[in-house]
């Protein structure tokens, strides 16, 4: 232990932006200094993301935490993506009421934070944050915009100008988006005592995967749950993570004013991208103002994962089982930001009742990590960050592939040189409901067979 650090010392621990502390500069560098000498003498997540190993090995070459530089504490702090699952391992947490109370990812983006206070939000963070902006203006252009992230002259441009990598799978865009899909789908009336929920789609989903979206509004109707879609947008995380805390707290707050009244009748809210449920159920929380928290907080636990709410209705024997094709063996991807909500792995407990299917699962880091992977200087990194998922799943030997993060897709499809991208497993399970003839799997299901699916 520093002789001149005491772990116990927590007064610079402060993650609430409402706090002056939060962004004084003195009292950041006091707690990342605490931080990087804990996390130094444990050790324990030397495998995650880039920053421990950036760490560790600055620290064997400079013994001491303050002898750290300016630039290399940038550079550890760059290198987290924020993953969250050093958070969800780690033995000094709040969570387990540690007298240590670290919280590594909350205090490097409350250094991204400090610093683009004070130095500006840098133009190619800014452009990767607004999907929202991105969507609707590529999508009045699908092809062309599609093309463009094809072609290696626009993918130069885009490099020199953005730095945004040439080489890193791009999504692509749609001239219909989820919501405009939506709003055109005849309107259902809710039935009296019938479940009710609202369909946050995320705007991956709605402008860059807008069939995801159908397929899971066709599960849920098949499960006799009445879908809204209310109007949303962005939920905020890509802000938070490249320090453009004023953006991302308007998002929030549009959100929570559009979701509330929803809440507070007892719908709940399923968010397909687990990193917007977990920013959904935990950040806004965090970082929108005391007015907003009640709201907040009524959002937040209405909040829940797809797969997550129909494992409730499994438990309440309410989820359909009528399937009528079978996908085989199934490698399943858990993202981290799945893990890092703590609920189990509700999508693999939901596929395995499909009788015939076997899900195999990896439990690794695929590297991406919202606009992280996308970044020139953080590319290669990534697909090396990735490389333990990648090759868990080959190792799988599976006929499909699913994650619930449409952006690990992307990344599991490039770093597995795949032939097709990854499913989400609701398009797993909306899949196994449809006859072979009818857009199913080849493999039929009789119904003596859905007789004896297991509990």
């Amino acid at each position: 232990m520093n002789a001149r650090i005491n772990y116990e010392n927590t007064s610079d621990t402060v993650y609430d932006p409402g706090n002056s502390l939060y962004w004084d500069v003195d009292s950041t560098d006091r707690e990342l200094a605490r931080a990087f000498d804990l996390c130094n003498g444990c050790r324990m997540c030397f495998k995650y993301c880039p920053s421990f190993p950036t760490l560790f090995q600055l620290m064997d070459e400079k013994q001491d935490v303050f002898a750290l530089s300016a630039e290399d504490k940038d550079k550890i702090v760059g290198e987290c993506y924020q993953c969250k699952i050093c958070y969800v391992k780690c033995p000094y947490t709040d969570r387990d009421h540690h007298k240590f109370n670290l919280d590594y990812p909350a205090l490097l983006q409350r250094a991204v934070h400090v610093k683009a206070r004070k130095e500006g939000v840098p133009f190619r963070d800014k452009f990767l944050a607004n999907s929202d902006f991105a969507g609707k203006t590529a999508g009045l252009l699908s092809g062309l915009a599609n093309k463009a992230m094809k072609s290696n002259f626009h993918r130069r441009i885009m490099e020199a100008i953005l730095g945004i990598h040439r080489n890193k799978r791009m999504p692509e865009f749609h001239s219909t988006s989820f919501m405009r899909w939506f709003k055109k789908k005849p309107a259902v009336p809710v039935q009296a005592g019938q479940e009710k929920v609202v369909l946050f789609s995320t705007c991956f989903v709605n402008y860059n995967n807008p069939q995801l979206g159908r397929d899971t509004v066709e599960v849920l109707e098949k499960n006799q749950v009445h879908v809204d879609c209310p109007e949303q947008n962005c939920c905020g995380m890509p802000g938070l993570n490249s320090g453009d805390l004023d953006w991302a707290i308007s998002k929030m707050k549009k959100n929570v004013e559009s979701l509330y009244p929803y809440a507070k009748e007892g719908y709940r809210i399923l968010a397909i991208n687990p990193t917007c449920s977990l920013t959904l159920k935990k950040e806004y929380v965090s970082f929108l103002p005391p007015e907003l928290k009640e709201k907040a907080q009524a959002v937040a636990s209405a909040t829940m994962d797809v797969h997550e709410y129909l494992f409730e209705l499994k438990k309440q024997e309410k989820l359909n089982r009528d399937f009528n094709s079978s996908p085989g063996k199934v490698g399943y991807h858990v993202p981290c930001h799945l893990r890092a909500q703590n609920i189990g792995y509700r999508s693999r407990d939901i596929l395995r009742l499909i009788p015939g299917a076997e899900i195999a699962v990896v439990d690794e880091c695929c590297g991406h990590n919202g606009t992280w992977a996308m970044k020139e200087e953080y590319f290669e990194m990534s697909l090396e960050a990735g490389k333990r998922a990648f090759d868990g799943l080959k190792e799988k030997e599976a006929s499909h592939i699913a994650t619930d993060c449409p952006l690990a897709a992307i990344q599991i499809e490039q770093g597995m040189g795949l032939g097709e991208r990854p499913d989400h497993p609701v398009q797993i399970l909306a899949r196994a409901y449809r006859k072979p003839e009818d857009g199913g799997f080849p493999d039929a299901i009789s119904s003596e067979e859905n007789g004896q699916t297991g509990s």
